[in-house]
């Protein structure tokens, strides 16, 4: 129990970044570190506005609870789809080469995010420590199933955050068998496409559509500035009425020249 108690305390610990833990920030991309950097600054509830008004309704997963509390989830989806065993079938798929839990977490790239769909089903385990373990070295930055993790206890010691409907003891078979990858997968009531990118904390997982990502990155980040301002507003004693959620006129030129001053000059 001490053992474990004092890994969960350095895993902990190593979230330093706001959802980006050393393992996964200092192998990433320049590009990668731009932009999930970016969005660590962000509150979730200002991306998902700017996504669904990008017509991207269905975006938030929330039928799976975390396995860590207060420790965010930002990365690249990298998709798995799983499917009823059948013998015929199976013989088929795992003779052109290993499980696709092997498969997903040998060719992770830093930031990236394992997405299982189990269809629900969560009579077998999609993966466990092991595979796990390879992805943290390889910079992967948490996993995802709409379906059970085993190993539960040695996965909660590592520094990703996951998000599962529960645990199972079993291996992949003898229900179920992986079958597809990369290709568009279901998590409870959202389609996630490989490429997309997850934000995740207690509460949910939002799904970003690549095509739409800078896009709603500039919209959320104004959103977060012009409410930090509003709540500024509010904290002074201003009537919500003419504050949020939009500032009247004489509170609108306030933020613009607040704004002005702030830039930085050129």
């Amino acid at each position: 129990m001490l053992r474990v108690g004092f890994l969960a305390i350095i895993a902990a610990a190593a979230f330093a970044q706001d959802g980006l833990p050393p393992h996964v920030w200092n192998k990433l991309a320049a590009q990668d570190r731009e932009i999930f950097g970016r969005l660590a600054k962000l509150e979730l509830e200002a991306i998902w506005s700017a996504v669904n008004e990008a017509g991207y309704q269905n975006c938030f997963i929330n039928e799976l609870p975390p396995l860590h509390t207060g420790r965010r989830l930002i990365g690249r989806a990298r998709t798995v789809r799983y499917l009823p065993n059948r013998p015929d079938l199976r013989e088929r798929l795992y003779k052109a080469g290993p499980q696709l839990n092997y498969v997903s977490s040998e060719q992770a790239e830093p930031g990236d995010v394992l997405v299982f769909d189990a269809g629900g089903d969560t009579r077998s385990a999609v993966t466990g420590a092991m595979t796990t373990r390879r992805l943290v070295a390889r910079g992967g930055a948490g996993m995802i199933a709409d379906g059970a993790f085993r190993d539960v206890g040695q996965i909660r010691e590592l520094p990703i955050q996951v998000y599962m409907r529960r645990g199972q003891a079993s291996s992949v078979s003898p229900h179920m068998m992986s079958a597809d990858y990369q290709v568009p997968v279901r998590i409870g009531n959202v389609t996630v496409m490989a490429g997309d990118i997850l934000m995740g904390e207690e509460h949910g997982v939002l799904v970003i559509p690549a095509a739409v990502l800078e896009k709603a990155l500039k919209k959320a980040e104004q959103t977060v500035e012009r409410e930090a301002f509003q709540k500024k507003l509010l904290e002074q004693g201003e009537p919500i009425s003419g504050v949020y959620p939009r500032l009247n006129e004489s509170n609108q030129k306030r933020f613009d020249a607040e704004r002005k001053r702030a830039a930085p000059k050129r």
